[in-house]
């Protein structure tokens, strides 16, 4: 791999940090108990400003790895996409009020 090529994946492993680190940031400001906005509620399940962006992030990735398809760092950009959809997602259904 060329110096080119690793900077890309050091770049990309910091990209798939963020919406780890939005999904933490989301659960202390909850244990604080300071409220969380929610941008739209869909059958009780809340998406708040941190799960749109880990959300956008996850696409952002996997859109990435499509578009690196030719080199072997496509498929690495492909994982981190869809490991930050999960946690998007496992933050969503977190959200979810007991009883809605």
């Amino acid at each position: 791999m060329t110096s080119d090529h690793w900077m890309i994946l050091i770049m990309g492993m910091a990209l798939a940090c963020g919406p780890v680190l939005l999904v933490w940031l989301e659960d202390r400001t909850r244990a604080r108990g300071a409220a969380v906005p929610s941008l739209v509620t869909i059958k009780g399940y809340n998406i708040s400003p941190h799960s749109a962006f880990s959300l956008v992030i996850a696409i952002m990735l996997i859109y990435l790895s499509y578009l690196m398809r030719g080199i072997g760092l496509g498929f690495v950009f492909m994982v981190f996409g869809f490991v930050d959809v999960i946690v998007a997602v496992q933050n969503i259904r977190k959200s979810k009020k007991p009883g809605s």
